[in-house]
């Protein structure tokens, strides 16, 4: 090797090793150096058109010195309110990732810090706002973040000290009687951002028609819900919100505002359907198939727990429901059920296209099992002329308070039904076993039977974990938040719902779980949230999103970055690698000129 090519290898690893180990690969902190005087932050407030806005946390009137005791027992009242939190530019919807920064339930004389929520955010009106609040954090090193309504039990839309564009007021639709598509024409609806999932149905059924969407009614469409699957009350008549995507208008975090479907930028679109959200561009709007409305029957039924009906008998009751659900799935229906040692309730049967005669035949085998257990029982049968009043019945929005749980989940295979007669039946029984016992440990359980086939979601091609296509039940549980529980007490819940959700791990070896419903710590994410997509999805995100500005820490590629106790994000142990290669790579390009060869 030369002396020439010497010097220029020699200067790669010193760039490389510049780059890896210098303080500013850490994201900018307050207190560094770095951190934005307060006229730089002015001048992003002019280039944003006013619309910058500093953190003011929800609860600052519970802490001196601006406590106010009648404030302060508002925030209280409306801490678990979605409606209420979503007015805030950094209030978190999953009190856990607050991280007890100025927590309402805390003592008026601890601090109200920033904490861990984010210190700006951009009320972003236009695609430039977007572009240059993440040219503005990129140029700065700050910490950034995509925000929508707030509903993340995954922690993506916060982040200690960070820029964040807030997208959950972008509300506007468009409607396509005949739209045409690579793959598909028909009626669809192209949406902005921040579009909750009750405004879908509603403008949808003014035209006779429905989307396939969630049953939160205040989660935004447009976020995280549909780029991470999307499951709903149609799921085994079309399959996920995801596999309806037609098109998308995305803002990547080089600045450029793009457009992705199955023709256009395809790996772009493959990854944000199903693929997890604020990972690999921001979506600003998305466009989805419609399908005409149809008939509902719903069915619901409930039952207590009383000092008369015994461990067994209460656990044979519901050992019936979870091998019957098959029946359900099979002809499209999908429900909801709640149960824990002391209440079952199955709000909500949405059986498609059905009859009065259709969903009492569904739903006699286990009103039958209830009479013969002689457990006394509420049921209730409605048929419905379209979807909307028999959500609005099924699911009345008072239901859905935020905050309320911690979340663990699994996707239970269809086989362990098919199977539980023959043979391998006994991972059927392990199955109950197992739940009985999380159940009557404290937990409670969120089962949800449904069927999202590649076969009825239309065979699509996208990003949603392969363990959905094989699923009969979206399975979680849940452990009761407690607002004034300590630091010990919450991490002893996480490790409990971690310890559950391995219980059913190891009765699904290489399943998955709802990356949007999951335990933040799964030991295994990126196979429980991924699967065999990961590398993929790995691969795209480095191509979109090159400097990494998206983080989360089950996000792809999350496991590059750690959080510091004090909330600041640095690169992580392991992503040593990747930051080594991308040094190396900015060595090359600053010294392309000088040897051009190498």
């Amino acid at each position: 090797m030369s002396t020439r090519q010497s010097l220029a290898v020699l200067a790669i690893l010193i760039a490389g090793v510049s780059f890896l180990w210098s303080p500013q690969k850490c994201r900018t902190y307050p207190g560094d150096p770095s951190w934005p005087e307060p006229h730089v932050w002015d001048e992003l407030n002019k280039t944003v058109d006013g619309l910058l806005i500093r953190s003011r946390p929800v609860a600052i009137a519970c802490h001196h010195p601006h406590f106010d005791e009648e404030q302060c027992n508002e925030v209280r009242k409306q801490w678990h309110s979605p409606q209420y939190l979503e007015k805030s530019s950094s209030a978190i919807q999953t009190p856990l990732f607050a991280n007890k920064s100025c927590d309402p339930f805390t003592e008026p004389d601890a601090p109200c810090a920033i904490g861990n929520y984010v210190a700006y955010s951009v009320k972003v009106a236009s695609p430039t706002h977007v572009i240059s609040t993440v040219k503005f954090a990129k140029e700065h090193n700050l910490r950034f973040v995509v925000r929508n309504t707030g509903h993340d039990y995954m922690g993506k839309s916060t982040g200690s000290q960070a820029l964040a564009v807030w997208m959950g007021h972008l509300r506007l639709t468009e409607w396509f009687d005949d739209y045409e598509g690579s793959n598909y024409r028909g009626p669809a609806v192209k949406m902005q951002a921040g579009v909750p999932v009750e405004q879908t149905y509603e403008e949808a059924n003014t035209r006779g028609l429905v989307v396939v969407s969630g049953v939160c009614p205040t989660v935004g469409f447009s976020g995280g819900y549909i780029q991470g699957g999307g499951h709903g009350p149609f799921g085994s008549l079309y399959g996920l919100a995801a596999d309806q995507t037609l098109s998308m208008e995305v803002i990547t975090t080089t600045g450029e505002f793009v457009r992705a479907s199955p023709t256009e930028n395809s790996d772009l679109f493959w990854a944000m359907s199903g693929g997890g959200g604020g990972t690999y561009g921001i979506l600003w709007t998305v466009t989805v198939k419609a399908f005409p409305d149809i008939p509902i029957a719903g069915g619901r039924i409930g039952f207590s727990k009383s000092d008369k009906i015994s461990d067994d008998t209460w656990w044979e009751a519901i050992d019936f429901y979870q091998a019957m659900t098959p029946s359900f799935t099979d002809i499209g229906a999908t429900s909801f059920a709640f149960y824990s040692n002391e209440k079952f309730d199955l709000p909500a049967v949405f059986l498609p296209n059905g009859t009065s005669r259709s969903i009492i035949t569904l739903l006699q085998p286990f009103v039958d099992k209830l009479s013969s257990l002689r457990i006394p029982h509420k049921v209730d049968y409605k048929t419905y002329p379209d979807f909307l009043p028999a959500y609005k019945e099924l699911w009345p929005s008072e239901l859905f308070g935020v905050g309320l749980f911690y979340f663990g989940n699994r996707l239970l295979p269809r086989e362990l039904w098919d199977n539980r007669d023959g043979v391998e039946g006994k991972k059927f029984k392990q199955l109950t076993k197992a739940v009985r016992e999380m159940v009557e440990d404290g937990a409670g359980a969120f089962d949800i039977a449904i069927r999202p086939t590649l076969k009825v979601a239309g065979n699509p091609d996208n990003a949603v974990h392969p363990a959905w296509r094989e699923a009969e039940r979206a399975f979680g549980i849940q452990l009761l938040w407690n607002d004034l529980d300590d630091w010990p007490a919450i991490q002893g819940k996480l490790n409990k719902i971690t310890a559950y959700v391995g219980l059913l791990r190891e009765l699904t070896p290489g399943g998955g779980a709802y990356l949007n419903e999951a335990d933040p710590y799964e030991p295994n994410w990126q196979q429980a949230f991924y699967g065999s997509h990961y590398n993929k999805l790995l691969a795209i995100k480095d191509k979109w999103d090159p400097d990494q500005m998206l983080y989360g820490a089950t996000a792809v590629g999350g496991d590059r970055w750690s959080e510091k106790d004090d909330g600041r994000l640095c690169p992580a142990q392991s992503g040593v690698q990747w930051f080594l290669s991308e040094a190396f790579e900015r060595g090359r390009g600053a010294l392309a000129s000088f040897l051009p060869s190498l």
